[in-house]
């Protein structure tokens, strides 16, 4: 009977434990967007999050740790968003793909390349970070290390998306896939900055129009 009872428990206790870690995880998103990694303390992100510092170290060893783990959380997410995309290609431009079966060219593919950018939401805090994290990372190798690893699983598994984005539409790119996709991360992360540095109430409106105007221009090129 006692046995069954601690089976019983630990199922409670794991959802508990992962209900804290992502409250942590949000609350350390909202202190850094606030104050910036480097000022974010350990105090603050639980203050907010209405956690002891033993909630906090009962989940992460460091704020670092939690810091990578919020990094793998967002190219999850984003990684998820762009294979409902890819998907569902057929479903967002049925009617082009009927009328241009594998014919595609750079400026029909706009109207696809715009709806993938809608779906993906705001990412002006998630750039933040990410640059952020860089500077750790490039100050502390081993942060770097590990930011690294979950980097190159990331441009991986966004290789795997291109290319199935450019088999949906008939289009084969003269490069790698993974080459590829972290050259339109590059560019899209690029653009994001450039619009952001240059303020207005249209940041992720001008940095998806900025990504178009590049992207397109470069597919354009590499496609046979």
């Amino acid at each position: 009977m006692g046995t069954t009872t601690e089976a019983e428990h630990k199922p409670a206790e794991s959802a508990r434990r992962l209900k804290t870690r992502e409250r942590l995880m949000d609350a350390a998103f909202e202190v850094f967007s606030e104050v910036g990694i480097h000022a974010a303390t350990v105090e603050m992100i639980t203050e907010r999050a209405d956690f002891t510092r033993g909630a906090f170290y009962s989940n992460f060893d460091t704020k670092e740790e939690l810091f990578l783990a919020l990094a793998e959380r967002g190219y999850n997410e984003r990684l998820e968003l762009l294979r409902a995309s890819v998907a569902n290609i057929d479903v967002i431009m049925p009617t082009l793909l009927e009328q241009n079966p594998g014919t595609l060219t750079a400026t029909e593919l706009g109207p696809i390349v715009a709806s993938f950018l809608e779906q993906q939401g705001d990412n002006r805090l998630w750039f933040l970070f990410q640059s952020e994290l860089r500077l750790l990372a490039m100050r502390d190798l081993e942060v770097g290390k590990l930011f690294l690893e979950q980097k190159h699983a990331a441009d991986q598994e966004f290789g795997n998306i291109i290319a199935a984005a450019f088999t949906a539409v008939g289009i084969t790119p003269a490069i790698d896939s993974e080459e590829l996709a972290v050259v339109l991360m590059n560019i899209y992360e690029a653009s994001l900055q450039e619009a952001i540095m240059a303020g207005g109430t249209r940041v992720q409106e001008r940095a998806h129009e900025l990504f178009m105007q590049r992207m397109l221009g470069l597919i354009s090129q590499l496609a046979s």
